[in-house]
């Protein structure tokens, strides 16, 4: 069985290349995401999320620390009609897939395209 580090990984190369049965695969069921734009609930929204991206984004500078049942990365992100921003996850795993994940970045620099996808897709954020 992968480690927590490694199952994290996967799933942010998954997430970047649309790769939609591994995401299934990586993700439980009662998966949550907070992020500053919006909040997703299982892994369909995120799914659904992903299909509303327009284009094709890169990661690149990634770095994921593993703490038990807990998961950090910090990535620079590049997404179509915008600079490379750099961004934080923080993952709570349980039973080998991630369960929750919570993201930090600066909104002003994604571009109003993306946000209108986010948007479409997610509760907005509180």
């Amino acid at each position: 069985m992968p480690d927590n580090a490694q199952v994290v990984r996967e799933l942010m190369d998954a997430c970047m290349n649309k790769d939609f049965d591994t995401v299934r695969r990586l993700v439980h069921p009662q998966y949550t995401l907070k992020d500053p734009m919006m909040q997703l609930n299982g892994p369909e929204e995120l799914i659904a999320m992903m299909q509303n991206c327009p284009g094709d984004g890169k990661m690149e500078d990634v770095t994921v620390i593993a703490d038990g049942d807990r998961v950090a990365s910090t990535f620079t992100a590049t997404m179509p009609g915008g600079a490379p921003m750099r961004m934080c996850s923080v993952v709570k795993m349980e039973n080998g897939k991630v369960r929750s994940e919570e993201m930090f970045y600066d909104t002003a620099k994604i571009p109003q395209e993306m946000k209108d996808a986010a948007q479409q897709t997610g509760k907005k954020a509180a």
